[in-house]
């Protein structure tokens, strides 16, 4: 069918689905479409044709209407407003029509919003939703980090006292060792020495307020620091029947904080082993690669759960039965890429290998840790 260039534009509008009327300045209407007729219920232009608004418009939304279409009159300015007609929500807007500069008129268009009010209000409620839990996340999150500051501030006072009184052992004060036990205890006093840095390093963190450390570098050889490691983590190994196999041992100097790569070591040998199946072999291997060295350290245990595998380096992540706070390997994954390296989890059934990788560099600066 052919519509007439001229009729084009009536026979958009009365086949629109918008609603559309045009009432005069006394508030009779003047035109209306079909939309318009079928919304009110009418079957015929005539039933609205020169009747007042306050005829035709339902008494739900009559009042807010009428008020819209005065305020177009008086401002001579478009409007747009939303009204609710039963229970659909509509949107309306009414534009002044002017002929030699005086109002004649008002035309109007108004569409259907109901669905996309009801979206936005449940959008509302999941927003609202996800707030609660987010806002009961992070007070769950503020009270570990507390406990964790707490319990760190306690054990503070009891390490010093532990390593002042192994210092006083060996200093001979409670009578003469003989060289083992001299041995024995100058492995307890490293390890409580470095307990105690490890407290005030944590305590740091916590006092600060956009909880950073800052990093301590220096030359150390790397070779030295594993074997310490090792040693601290011996009576773990017996216990569990699992035998430490340090595998191509380099030794070589690396500029870096050796406080905090010792944790993470320390941290990676101890999981290793506290995961491992019993009469195994754990594994630590050292490899030199271009300009950085990467570090295995590999063990046989039960698989760890896919779900877990993307989130193992996360705060407060622990897989199911296990204990501890979570923060170890987290910790880990911060202070590797604080030294510009990588750490990474790699398995192969009930292989389990944690690997990083650090850069050889002596480039002096002064790095800070963000948690």
């Amino acid at each position: 069918m052919l519509i007439q260039k001229d009729k084009l534009f009536d026979y958009i509008m009365e086949n629109c689905q918008d609603i559309i009327f045009a009432i005069d300045t006394d508030f009779n209407y003047i035109t209306c479409n079909r939309a318009f007729l079928k919304h009110l219920k009418f079957h015929h232009k005539s039933e609205v044709l020169n009747k007042n608004t306050d005829e035709i418009l339902p008494s739900d939304s009559k009042d807010i209407i009428k008020n819209y279409l005065k305020s177009v009159l008086i401002d001579r300015e478009p409007k747009t407003y939303t009204y609710k007609q039963g229970l659909k929500v509509f949107k309306q807007t009414a534009i002044p029509i002017i002929e030699n500069c005086e109002i004649v008129g008002i035309l109007s268009f108004s569409t259907d919003i109901t669905k996309e009010e009801d979206l936005k209000f449940k959008l509302i409620e999941k927003i609202c939703e996800l707030n609660n839990t987010l806002e009961k996340e992070e007070i769950l999150k503020s009270q570990k980090e507390m406990f964790l500051a707490t319990l760190t501030h306690d054990l503070k006072n009891p390490v010093m006292a532990l390593s002042m009184t192994l210092k006083m052992l060996k200093n001979g004060i409670f009578g003469m060792l003989n060289t083992e036990q001299t041995e024995i205890l100058d492995t307890a006093i490293e390890s409580s020495e470095f307990m105690q840095n490890l407290l005030c390093s944590i305590l740091a963190t916590y006092k600060l307020d956009n909880g950073a450390i800052e990093l301590v570098k220096s030359n150390f050889d790397i070779d030295e620091l594993i074997n310490k490691c090792i040693k601290e983590n011996s009576a773990l190994a017996q216990d569990r029947h699992i035998m430490i196999k340090y595998v191509n041992p380099i030794k070589c100097n690396i500029y870096a904080d050796e406080v905090r790569i010792r944790r993470v070591i320390g941290n990676l040998i101890n999981n290793g082993l506290s995961h491992a199946d019993k009469n195994t072999e754990f594994t630590i291997n050292i490899l030199k690669q271009d300009n950085k060295l990467i570090f295995k350290f590999t063990n046989i245990g039960n698989p760890i759960p896919e779900n877990l595998k993307n989130h193992i380096f996360e705060k407060y992540v622990t897989g199911e039965n296990l204990t501890g706070t979570g923060l170890g390997l987290y910790f880990s994954k911060k202070v590797i890429e604080a030294h510009d390296g990588i750490i990474y989890l790699q398995t192969e059934n009930n292989k389990i290998t944690f690997t990083f990788e650090l850069p050889l560099t002596n480039t002096v600066k002064s790095t800070i840790v963000k948690f």
